[in-house]
């Protein structure tokens, strides 16, 4: 993580200069999260661009591993470990509302489907002395536990999918579908001691640069503050956003223009 007192002196450092203003503690923390989840999200889509690009097996310079080293803080799975969809009376329902986390998600990554099937195994039928067939002898009956990821389909795919035997889902094969931003409808509908588990990105932890008042100045305080969480590496960055944001509120362009500069060359350095 970033220590927040650190970007606050540098940011202050360099908006100050020449008199360019001064930036307020409560002004700093707003911009600070904007900051911090405007960096966050921008993971999402260099993701996406970073599949794009030619790959290669060093992990220091990989932007697929560095995006990953950088994310994984973020990436969870639901504190009860699943959410139980069966209502444990012998029904259930498969519209599941993902609400139920104790933890908000900011983007959901995957679900796995954990269910059971209980397998039972016999010895052969055999005859008796008179040749009249006997009945299969149990040998062994044991539960069997499975985990399916689930896969995602749109409304109009999984319509065609549930349409044709062959392709309708099956617990071994399972598919969601999204209904607005909290809820989905799981195929095949679970029994009652079946569960879901989600994995998800979750969103950083607010940034507060805290403080005390004495003689007038605002001297910063470790015990009520809350460092930047996310990776070290984007000390600078921060440093950046927050002051093209700072231009913005003491109303000088050229603090906007000084810090979308110093951002434009340091994403063309990585891009080399």
């Amino acid at each position: 993580m970033v220590n927040i007192d650190t970007v606050y002196q540098k940011v202050l450092a360099l908006a100050n200069k020449e008199q360019r203003g001064y930036i307020t503690p409560q002004e700093f923390n707003l911009m600070a999260d904007k900051a911090q989840m405007e960096i966050f999200e921008n993971y999402f889509h260099d993701m996406k661009m970073a599949y794009l690009k030619p790959k290669n097996e060093s992990v220091y310079s990989d932007d697929m591993e560095i995006l990953s080293e950088k994310m994984q803080v973020f990436r969870a799975k639901d504190l009860n470990n699943n959410i139980i969809t069966g209502d444990g009376t012998g029904s259930s329902t498969n519209v599941i509302s993902l609400s139920n986390l104790q933890v908000p998600i900011y983007r959901l990554d995957s679900i796995v489907y954990n269910w059971t099937k209980d397998l039972t195994f016999y010895n052969p039928a055999t005859a008796d002395a008179d040749g009249n067939p006997t009945e299969p002898e149990v040998i062994s009956s044991n539960t069997v536990y499975y985990q399916s990821e689930v896969l995602e389909l749109t409304k109009k795919e999984n319509n065609l999918a549930e349409s044709h035997p062959l392709t309708k889902a099956t617990k071994s094969r399972p598919t969601f579908v999204r209904h607005g931003n909290n809820t989905i409808r799981f195929y095949p509908t679970p029994g009652p001691n079946d569960s879901l588990s989600f994995y998800y990105w979750r969103k950083p932890t607010s940034p507060r640069w805290g403080y005390v008042v004495a003689n007038q100045k605002a001297l910063y305080n470790l015990h009520t503050s809350m460092n930047f969480e996310i990776h070290v590496s984007e000390e600078e960055n921060l440093v950046t956003r927050i002051l093209a944001l700072s231009g913005v509120i003491i109303n000088n362009p050229g603090l906007v223009q000084i810090a979308m500069a110093d951002k434009a060359s340091t994403k063309q350095d990585q891009n080399d």
